[in-house]
């Protein structure tokens, strides 16, 4: 187990503020939101590719590979491409981490 140093200002707002029964509880419930706030605000931006083009981007990354996406050298293909492909990458890093911790 690792010990944490926390402020007194920063206790205090995890006890006002923080759903818990005890610090411990309190920091997981913190950590298990702002994952959540991740994993969501990835899910809307993805959303925004799959609503414009119309798939998943695994689909999508299928159809790129196999050079079946028009206009695949566009700028703005190629860019939504790399944008969509950064977004799917960075939501699994937090949908990694909270599934680890909650067992699901």
């Amino acid at each position: 187990m690792t010990t944490v140093s926390l402020s007194e200002k920063l206790i205090r707002v995890l006890e006002d503020f923080t759903p818990g029964a005890d610090l411990e509880t309190k920091l997981e419930n913190l950590t298990r939101e702002n994952l959540e706030h991740q994993i969501r605000t990835c899910n809307e931006a993805l959303s925004h590719f799959e609503a414009k083009y119309g798939q998943t981007f695994a689909d999508f990354a299928r159809l790129w590979r196999e050079d079946k996406v028009p206009d695949k050298h566009a700028h703005e293909v190629e860019r939504d491409f790399m944008e969509w492909e950064s977004l799917q990458m960075e939501k699994e890093k937090p949908y990694a981490t909270f599934n680890s911790r909650t067992g699901t």
